[in-house]
């Protein structure tokens, strides 16, 4: 983990970027869709290369229509099913003890769960609320990393930063198992469908000017997508394959 200052007030593409002091770098701020919003926390805890779900906070200025039971599932590398967390107005805390929203569980309790850099989060807006996600701590200058499991891999762009499609690689060790249609499924913040990419050998490339392997169309072409900071993908490894998913940091 290291402090990086940017000189920007804003990067294109993730609504509201901001500094607050050089340990703090910074937060950012993503207006919520209904229903799911997948979104890839682009700032970590302070110090740490985790992410504390109380990092993440529902902002509608104020008004009260947040707190009442807005949820969060946090979607690890592997897909699995997660616990449901709740958001709540500080008054709901039965000890009286929280000083601003939190999360919680079903009984109101306050929670303490920190995810990794590189997992994506659903928050589901099921009343279509009008509110912020907002993300606020550290800039990890680490790449990221995880193993992929069996079909979906959930994760996104954890950078405050667009990176390129072809950052994110699929590696087996060389072993040449994949490049053969692994496919990857953008899911915008609004949880919107989105085009599949495919994952091919350096060898597909009609124009064989590929140096390593590319995602592409369904014609092999390659493809020049950017991925927006906070956008949520999918990876679908449905031969279940063994491979890491890696995520190039951009600066």
């Amino acid at each position: 983990m290291k402090k990086l200052i940017f000189a920007a007030a804003a990067v294109a593409g993730m609504g509201a970027f901001a500094l607050e002091s050089a340990n703090v770098v910074g937060y950012n701020n993503t207006a919520a869709g209904a229903n799911f919003n997948w979104y890839a926390p682009t700032f970590s805890s302070v110090g740490a290369n985790t992410i504390d779900i109380n990092t993440i906070q529902l902002d509608d200025g104020g008004i009260g229509a947040v707190g009442w039971g807005d949820t969060m599932q946090v979607v690890g590398p592997l897909g699995n099913a997660s616990v449901i967390y709740l958001y709540y107005d500080k008054s709901m805390n039965p000890a009286g003890e929280e000083a601003g929203n939190y999360w919680g569980d079903a009984e109101l309790q306050p929670v303490s769960v920190s995810f990794d850099h590189g997992d994506s989060i659903a928050i589901d807006n099921a009343n279509g609320l009008t509110f912020d996600i907002v993300n606020s701590g550290e800039v990890s200058t680490n790449d990221v990393s995880f193993a992929a499991g069996a079909n979906f891999n959930w994760s996104g762009n954890p950078f405050p930063a667009p990176i390129n499609i072809n950052a994110v690689q699929l590696d087996d060790g060389g072993i040449g198992t994949v490049g053969w249609g692994d496919t990857m499924q953008i899911v915008g913040p609004l949880g919107n469908a989105s085009v599949i990419y495919l994952y091919y050998d350096k060898s597909m490339n009609p124009a064989g000017e590929e140096a390593g392997n590319f995602w592409g169309d369904a014609e092999l072409q390659p493809v020049n997508v950017t991925l927006q900071p906070g956008s949520g993908f999918a990876i679908d490894n449905a031969n279940g394959l063994t491979f890491d998913i890696k995520i190039a940091c951009p600066y």
